[in-house]
């Protein structure tokens, strides 16, 4: 079992900022997700985001069930806390764990404009921290603060590991039907350029704060693991 497939539940679309300011969105809410494999249920995230206007925190967790818990048994959990400015969410920290045993971190310095990352055991290095640059956590609920333009958007992401640049195409308008009725979406995909044979595409509820309703990671051999949203729990206080 390929684990990128779980990095699609938390990393939930790599996309960007951009000029159009959202709509506040409650202080507390939970979205759970329903990984598949063609028709078949591999795994389930489950993703909950809170904050007072002025800072926020966002833990996603998921894990693999079912047969796929028999071949390979995972639980993924991440951690991101940072603050909320005008141009969208602002990160301060990421720490991400498997089975329980943390194995990547990112610290990030905005006065300084470094970030320090940590990868496993390997020794801490700190890089440059470029502008519009996010966690792979914190990135997926940028949008319900900051809403994506009709421009191809031109990010930065880590993962803890290194810091990437990335490129992001609007697709356009789309209906998703799922368990929880209809959603108007923005569909977001990923350029690949180079020999980058990775794929994401990401469906935005344009009517929910621009929430992530669906993931589509596709692997570089063609195999694509999809994550449809099953609920979505809000909170007003």
């Amino acid at each position: 079992m390929k684990q990128p497939f779980l990095v699609a539940l938390a990393l939930a679309i790599l996309l960007g900022g951009a000029p159009t300011r959202a709509a506040p969105i409650p202080p507390h809410i939970e979205i759970k997700y329903r990984l598949s494999m063609g028709s078949m249920k591999i795994g389930e995230g489950l993703d909950v985001f809170e904050h007072d206007s002025k800072n926020y925190t966002v833990v996603s967790e998921s894990k693999t069930v079912g047969l796929a818990a028999i071949l390979y048994q995972l639980n993924l959990r991440r951690e991101a806390k940072g603050r909320i400015t005008r141009e969208g969410l602002r990160p301060r920290s990421f720490v991400e764990s498997r089975n329980g045993k943390t194995t990547r971190s990112a610290l990030f310095d905005w006065e300084a404009n470094e970030i320090e990352l940590s990868d496993g055991s390997e020794a801490k290095q700190t890089v440059p921290l470029p502008p519009n640059t996010w966690d792979a956590t914190s990135f997926a609920w940028n949008f319900a603060f900051f809403q994506p333009g009709n421009k191809d958007l031109n990010i930065n992401l880590t993962d803890g590991r290194r810091v990437t640049s990335y490129r992001y195409a609007i697709v356009g308008r789309e209906t998703l039907k799922t368990v929880l009725g209809d959603f108007v979406t923005l569909h977001v995909k990923k350029v690949l350029e180079g020999d980058d044979k990775r794929e994401f595409d990401v469906w935005l509820a344009t009517e929910r704060s621009y929430l992530p309703v669906r993931i589509r990671y596709t692997e570089k051999d063609g195999t694509a693991f999809d994550s449809v949203v099953e609920a979505i729990n809000v909170l007003p206080h």
